[in-house]
Parts: structure tokens; C-alpha cells; sequence
């Protein structure tokens, strides 16, 4: 840029808009905030609905096939992620509409893990431990699954 402006006759110090010096800011006082201003905002109290038993509907029943209940699992409920095993068909589309007709509100959000199958041997012989399909579903604080 410095090469078009040479050639163009044209001056540096015209193109910058001036700096103010260091001295200048430091004079500037900033309004002072005063604490009879200031409010802590305080959390409004939710709506918690009560926990809701499990309601089996064909939808549900056909593609969630059984709460996955582990260590880390009930870690996650305490934040409103509930685990479930599901069928290898169904989608995040499919689950979402299953837990809506079974507990009758709509999660946030679903996400999916495929567990693989692994080989193992046992006294010599190759078996194998089948793998699954699990959900993460995410609900609203107020929305609560209990199983039994």
C-alpha cells in the first residue's frame, strides 16, 4: 500500500486518524459505579414437574428397549441425561417421538453411541461379547424420569 500511495502523491500522516496521547487517557475519569445501583439477580424458582413413571407405548417399546443403568449413568441422571439401550435400527428421530409418548415431554437434545462388539476367549475358545446401541437423552431440569 505504501507504493500505490507514493505513486499516487499522497502522504502518510493524511491517511492515519491521529492518536491521543498516553496522558490524555489518564486524565479521563470513568463514572463511578455506585453499589445502591447494583442488584444481584437472584434465580427464579422453576416449575419442577414430578418424576414420571415410565409409560410403554408401541413406539417405545419397539425401539427403546431398556433403561442402561451403570455407575456413569447415574452420575448423568443427577444432571438430567438419562441412558438408554435401544434397538440397532432406530434413530435419533425415532427416539425422540418413543420418549415423548412414554414420558410425555420432549427431550432437548439425543445423541447416539454404537458399542462394538469384542472378541474374548474363554478356556481356550473364541466367543464373542455383542455389542449395542445406546442413547444419551437430555432433558429440561423440571423433567424427571424415575425407573424402578
Amino acid at each position: 500500500m505504501a507504493l500505490i500511495d507514493i505513486l499516487k502523491g499522497r502522504k502518510r500522516e493524511e491517511q492515519r486518524p491521529k492518536r491521543l496521547s498516553k496522558g490524555a487517557l489518564k486524565g479521563a475519569k470513568k463514572p463511578a459505579k455506585k453499589r445502591a445501583e447494583l442488584k444481584i439477580a437472584l434465580p427464579e424458582k422453576k416449575e419442577i414437574r414430578e418424576p414420571v413413571k415410565t409409560i410403554q407405548s408401541a413406539l417405545a417399546s419397539k425401539f427403546i428397549l431398556r433403561p442402561h443403568i451403570t455407575e456413569q449413568s447415574t452420575f448423568l441422571a443427577k444432571q438430567n441425561v438419562y441412558t438408554f439401550r435401544v434397538s440397532p435400527s432406530a434413530n435419533k428421530i425415532i427416539i425422540k417421538k418413543a420418549i415423548k409418548e412414554m414420558c410425555g415431554f420432549e427431550p432437548i437434545k439425543i445423541r447416539i453411541i454404537n458399542v462394538p462388539l469384542k472378541k474374548r476367549i474363554v478356556r481356550g475358545k473364541v466367543g464373542i461379547k455383542s455389542g449395542y446401541k445406546k442413547a444419551l437423552v437430555y432433558l429440561k431440569e423440571s423433567d424427571k424420569i424415575e425407573f424402578i
